[in-house]
């Protein structure tokens, strides 16, 4: 887990219902904000802050694809977010959020492994 993401925030977003169906519907396939805003039925502007909320704590994956034909880009938006785990403890919790990797962090990850045999 990045420890840069707080843990009260990734909770506090998980309880927004716009939030969560953007989880949903962008955990199998990549879209669009527009695709989004169809799918969830919510304005893009809506889809837009809660993307921009879900890409600053590492919950969604962006990538951007150049339009062949007007050489236009956007953007489509992928989740990265697997499992949260909340453990209650004798004091306080233990919350663990668990993310997909895309194929450069995992590249990443096994390389400092094998470097560090």
């Amino acid at each position: 887990m990045n420890e840069e993401r707080p843990e009260r925030e990734v909770l506090a977003i998980l309880d927004d219902d716009y939030a969560r169906a953007i989880l949903e519907a962008t955990r199998r396939e990549e879209l669009s904000a527009k695709a989004i805003s169809e799918v969830c039925d919510m304005s893009v502007s809506t889809v837009s802050r809660r993307v921009g909320t879900l890409l600053d704590l590492d919950l969604l994956a962006e990538r951007t694809h150049i339009d062949p034909e007007g050489g236009h880009h956007y953007s489509e938006y992928e989740a990265r977010l697997e499992r949260v785990e909340v453990l209650l403890l004798e004091r306080g919790f233990d919350v663990r959020i668990e993310l997909s990797e895309d194929a450069a962090d995992r590249f990443r990850r096994i390389w400092g492994e094998m470097r560090n045999v």
